[in-house]
């Protein structure tokens, strides 16, 4: 059932279904629709399950991330739990094999009555982030806020916001400017393909 699923999944991927609605097609730049083939998918890519991140099955999801990536072990603190309406928790860290280019999955507890339109531009002015381009929609059946942004040390991150309940879940790409351009499809994949379990 799971391998009917995991093709299900790549093949709606690979014909643009999880995808933006809006009149317009996807930037080039934060490619959304008919990413990579079929045959792509499988032969480059995994599924990557959190069932229970951090030890929360109420945090479980997946997406799909090249098979040459590594996974970097995350520690967060009781602490840090504590204060998840105040600071982001990283879920999952996976790097590439040039370690400067990742993607990252993390959350932070917010309000339901807190508009995620209205949230994300404070949240990416207060930490720096210049936002060069956004389009929302909805991506493998999620609601989404997917910008483009501009990063302290001449990076550039794809981040889309999509929110599940109190919770608000961040999916990141990041990559030096000038490999932005080479891993900006593989970025694509692992925020279109991302699913809360």
């Amino acid at each position: 059932m799971m391998f009917i699923s995991m093709l299900l999944l790549c093949a709606a991927i690979a014909t643009g279904t999880p995808g933006v609605l809006v009149s317009q097609e996807s930037f080039a730049d934060m490619p959304t629709y008919n990413i990579f083939t079929n045959e792509e998918l499988r032969r480059d890519f995994l599924r990557m399950e959190y069932q229970e991140p951090l030890g929360r099955s109420e945090l479980g999801f997946f997406l799909l991330i090249p098979k040459t990536w590594e996974e970097v072990p995350i520690t967060v603190s009781r602490e840090q739990f504590e204060h998840d309406d105040e600071n982001l928790i990283s879920l999952a860290l996976l790097r590439a094999p040039e370690k400067k280019v990742q993607v990252e999955v993390a959350y932070c507890r917010l309000p339901e009555t807190i508009e995620l339109e209205k949230w994300v531009p404070a949240y990416l002015e207060g930490n720096g982030l210049g936002l060069l381009r956004f389009q929302k929609g909805t991506f493998s059946g999620r609601k989404v806020f997917d910008t483009l942004l501009k990063a302290p040390g001449d990076y550039k991150v794809r981040m889309t916001f999509s929110r599940h309940g109190d919770k608000i879940f961040i999916v990141s790409g990041s990559a030096p400017d000038s490999l932005y351009e080479k891993y900006m499809k593989v970025f694509g994949l692992a925020v279109v393909s991302f699913h809360k379990l």
